[in-house]
């Protein structure tokens, strides 16, 4: 309670508070089930709707989604963040970015995305990391992301949260 008063949040936020904050946990690591059942190219079942996993973390990605959207503008960013992934594209074997990632194309976020402010978070095993193996950080002029750290787990990871549909511009 004294903590989101601290940051200028009322107590009716503090079940969106615990959504965002279980989202960063490690273990259970909610935000790699998400990622995995939101991005799964099966994810659609022909004539269906949506498959099963899926559709049981359909309750929690809106409530998740909601809480992002109910967050004082104050937690709205807007700027330079990071993204790290432990991949490189198109292939490791074809690793040319600037040729995959065409300037003026669009790209869809399907699932939440966890980004920093902080380029030295990349190094960091939930980004990154040191072991040597493709890599990739993307730089990414945000219009509208969510500042989380106040409700994270790793609150020194500066994490700026996206929600799912977010799209990108390549410049």
């Amino acid at each position: 309670e004294g903590k989101l008063r601290s940051l200028g949040v009322d107590n009716s936020f503090e079940e969106f508070a615990l959504a965002i904050h279980v989202y960063t946990l490690q273990e259970p690591s909610i935000y790699e089930v998400l990622s995995q059942v939101m991005s799964c190219p099966d994810r659609r079942v022909q004539g269906e709707g949506i498959f099963d996993a899926l559709q049981a973390c359909v309750p929690y990605i809106r409530f998740l989604n909601e809480a992002l959207q109910q967050l004082p503008e104050r937690f709205v960013y807007r700027g330079r963040v990071y993204r790290g992934v432990k991949w490189v594209f198109p292939s490791p074997e074809r690793h040319d970015p600037v040729a995959y990632f065409k300037a003026g194309a669009t790209i869809m976020w399907y699932e939440f995305k966890s980004t920093s402010t902080s380029n030295e978070v990349m190094s960091s095993d939930n980004f990154c990391g040191h072991q040597a193996g493709p890599r990739t950080i993307f730089f990414i002029n945000a219009v509208r992301g969510y500042r989380i750290a106040d409700f994270s787990f790793f609150g020194n990871e500066e994490e700026v949260l996206f929600p799912p549909l977010t799209q990108l511009r390549v410049m």
